[in-house]
């Protein structure tokens, strides 16, 4: 068995099809996928949807590639109502898996605001062919083996977004991050052409994530 994640930045996602769906929604989030159909010109799933401010669920019926079939029920997440819906996905990415039986896009795979985030797990063989469809039809950003071990890491690399993930690299490459340090914040700022509370925001967020991430591995431990 092996787990692949493909991530897709936000300029990748607005610059493809799916920008249409990015129109009406902020996240999406698969949470099923229930049949394929023969043709492969259609799945039908299960999605937990965030609304844009002013769009109505029915909205999601104007996005040429999703048919709207069941909305189940609403409820209140950190402040933003998820809706929990049924549809018929159309778009041609739901067709790479339709001649892959062993191997599946799974749960949790998500298009939102930080981009794309694709989990497929399977056998060898159809992770690769499940991995060369995605990349033929647009070249992800990132792709990474996801090994069991791995999983708490690339979950927390998973919530970083790209301007965090910039600014904590640049600042490890600087020796920010060394004992002593190579370099302050003030220098850093200049080299990098950020505010100095711009950057420290970045770091801020990245070590409550990482922070985060290691407290739920140690009581799942």
């Amino acid at each position: 068995m092996r787990e692949v994640r493909l991530r897709y930045s936000t300029a990748s996602i607005i610059n493809s099809s799916l920008n249409e769906l990015l129109q009406v929604v902020v996240k999406i989030t698969l949470k099923a996928s229930l049949f394929q159909e023969g043709q492969g010109n259609w799945i039908r799933q299960i999605y937990d949807v965030v609304l844009k401010e002013g769009k109505q669920i029915e909205d999601i019926s104007d996005i040429s590639f999703v048919e709207l079939e069941s909305h189940f029920h609403t409820r209140r997440v950190n402040g933003h109502e998820v809706h929990t819906v049924m549809a018929k996905n159309h778009h041609e990415l739901g067709r790479i898996g339709s001649t892959i039986v062993d191997a599946v896009i799974m749960p949790d795979s998500m298009i939102g605001p930080q981009g794309a985030t694709l989990l497929v797990r399977g056998a060898p063989s159809g992770v690769k062919s499940m991995v060369e469809g995605f990349k033929s039809w647009k070249e992800p950003t990132r792709i990474s083996v996801v090994e069991q071990a791995q999983a708490p890491v690339d979950d927390i690399v998973s919530k970083i977004s790209e301007h965090q993930s910039k600014v904590f690299l640049a600042a490890h490459d600087a020796g920010y991050f060394d004992n002593p340090r190579r370099i302050s914040l003030v220098d850093l700022s200049h080299q990098l052409g950020l505010s100095r509370s711009t950057i420290a925001g970045h770091l801020r967020s990245i070590e409550i994530i990482m922070a985060n991430g290691l407290e739920k591995s140690l009581r799942d431990d």
